[in-house]
């Protein structure tokens, strides 16, 4: 079975690796995306009002200030994001080149300056992107991850082996929002059920 046979990931972590794994990790745990919806629906009803003063009191509006301090916490909120990457780049950079197994077993990493194996046990679920997979813990931050550049992989088949490892074992994020928008239609028990407990 090819979700039983180990894939190898050769890599040196880059900046924007690490921000996409982290932008991840913000959708994709459930303290993050209550977070995400929050700061959307604050940023709306603010720009709504500014919108109102303004097109009633004209360029002399107050409202002018606020949306300077909008933009402003914006551009500290996506700077801050960039910032944890950065710090988190020369972590890896230390570490030296990863050297990267998964498995049946688990994930194991080898570097010049560490050696570590994680079983699956450790990972509630994961996600993708664009670069990379993101494994997550089961907390509510999702507070230990792991990102695996796509770019470390020998051939594009590697990639779907890695698909196939982490779906046997993880969450899928995917799965979990199909499951949780038709759990109304469906009052039958279906086979992701145990994965919406998980996640949950």
């Amino acid at each position: 079975m090819t979700a039983d046979v180990s894939v190898q990931l050769t890599y040196t972590a880059t900046l924007r690796e690490i921000s996409d794994g982290l932008k991840l990790q913000m959708r994709h745990s459930p303290a993050g995306r209550w977070a995400f919806r929050v700061l959307w629906g604050v940023g709306i009803f603010l720009g709504l009002v500014i919108a109102i003063n303004v097109a009633v009191k004209g360029t002399d509006s107050p409202a002018l200030g606020v949306l300077q301090l909008m933009v402003t916490v914006v551009v500290i909120a996506i700077a801050c994001r960039w910032l944890m990457a950065l710090g988190l780049l020369g972590y890896a950079r230390h570490l030296g080149e990863h050297r990267v197994t998964v498995d049946p077993s688990g994930i194991s990493t080898v570097s010049v300056r560490h050696t570590n194996h994680t079983g699956w046990e450790f990972y509630g679920r994961w996600a993708e992107g664009r670069r990379v997979f993101v494994l997550l813990t089961p907390d509510v931050w999702g507070a230990g991850v792991l990102i695996l550049p796509k770019r470390g992989l020998s051939s594009p088949q590697d990639a779907e082996r890695v698909r196939e490892l982490l779906a046997a074992r993880l969450v899928d994020q995917r799965s979990v929002r199909a499951a949780r928008k038709n759990a109304g239609n469906q009052p039958e028990e279906g086979p992701n059920d145990a994965e919406v407990v998980r996640d949950a």
